[in-house]
């Protein structure tokens, strides 16, 4: 059997690189297409080192890449809303990220893809907008709308998010500054593992065309981000015990679609199950497992 095409849009991504990653592993399983902008940067010339196929592309313009999909079997479509967010843009940005995304999937279309694995999040209108989650769940809804064959993969929120968490030192302990109350839930996961669930997929159409995926690796409350960074450091670790009130208080006073993600986390809207994501990738890190095996982390937080 020869291999199967795999073309991996944003190959260069934290993303679309655990993706390629992934499928390399998988031996002559998989041929690996990565399209990317530069690909001259450093890294797209780790990827081509890697064993990537680069496609010189610009998602704001099909006809770079459309021809790239062609007798391809699978492709990896995931945006970047950050990407074109400028602070106070959030309404541009997200139709920024649709367009994008869901042009490439009019693409893979076209070029007759068998399968196509969307990196995407769920809306909670109408109880409060949340612009890069919205802008997502219409990408969604417009696949499954026109029957793309498709597995859509709910991720969540990103462990290596906290590398921009800063802190403090008060009475002998090191404070981490987060906005939310101490029993809020992150339900989080290793962002470079993500590939390990888009293989899981591409290995399986059967099973996963038209089917539903989640990334999931912990639901981790503020605190307990701060007790396991004392366990594994030795070191005492604390938050700022924040109350509800005083992070509503921060509606005007912070980024604002910052402040619409954490207020979804404060109201427990973001629903993940690890156990049944790690059915599908048994080796998803909880929390504590990430932070023993990222040097990162550690060392952002000085351990």
């Amino acid at each position: 059997m020869s291999a199967l095409k795999i073309v991996i849009f944003g190959v260069t991504g934290n993303q679309g690189a655990s993706v390629a990653r992934a499928l390399l592993a998988d031996g002559a399983r998989f041929s690996v297409y990565g399209i990317t902008r530069n690909p001259d940067s450093n890294s797209s010339k780790k990827m081509a080192s890697a064993g990537v196929n680069l496609i010189t592309g610009d998602l704001d313009n099909p006809a770079t890449y459309e021809s790239a999909l062609m007798g391809a079997h699978g492709v990896f479509i995931n945006a970047n809303f950050w990407a074109h967010y400028k602070g106070n843009n959030s309404d541009e940005a997200a139709e920024a990220e649709q367009r994008q995304s869901t042009e490439a999937v009019k693409a893979a279309v076209r070029a007759k893809v068998r399968h196509v694995v969307y990196s995407t999040l769920e809306s909670y209108l109408p109880d409060q907008p949340l612009p890069h989650f919205d802008a997502k769940a219409k990408v969604t809804e417009y696949m499954k709308k026109n029957d793309v064959p498709a597995t859509q993969l709910y991720t969540s929120y990103f462990f290596s998010n906290l590398l921009m968490a800063q802190t403090s030192e008060k009475d002998g302990k090191t404070i981490i500054s987060f906005p939310l109350p101490d029993d809020t839930v992150l339900p989080g996961f290793n962002v470079e593992q993500i590939g390990l669930w888009v293989r899981a997929a591409f290995r399986d159409p059967d099973t996963w065309i038209g089917k539903d995926m989640y990334a999931s690796g912990d639901n981790i409350t503020v605190a307990g981000i701060a007790k396991v960074l004392s366990e594994v450091s030795g070191k005492p670790f604390d938050t700022e015990h924040h109350t509800r009130e005083e992070f509503l208080a921060l509606k005007d006073k912070m980024d604002h679609e910052l402040w619409l993600n954490y207020f979804a986390f404060l109201n427990g809207k973001m629903k993940r199950d690890p156990a049944e994501s790690r059915k599908i990738v048994p080796e998803a890190q909880d929390f504590k497992a990430y932070v023993q095996s990222t040097p990162a982390i550690r060392e952002h937080f000085g351990f």
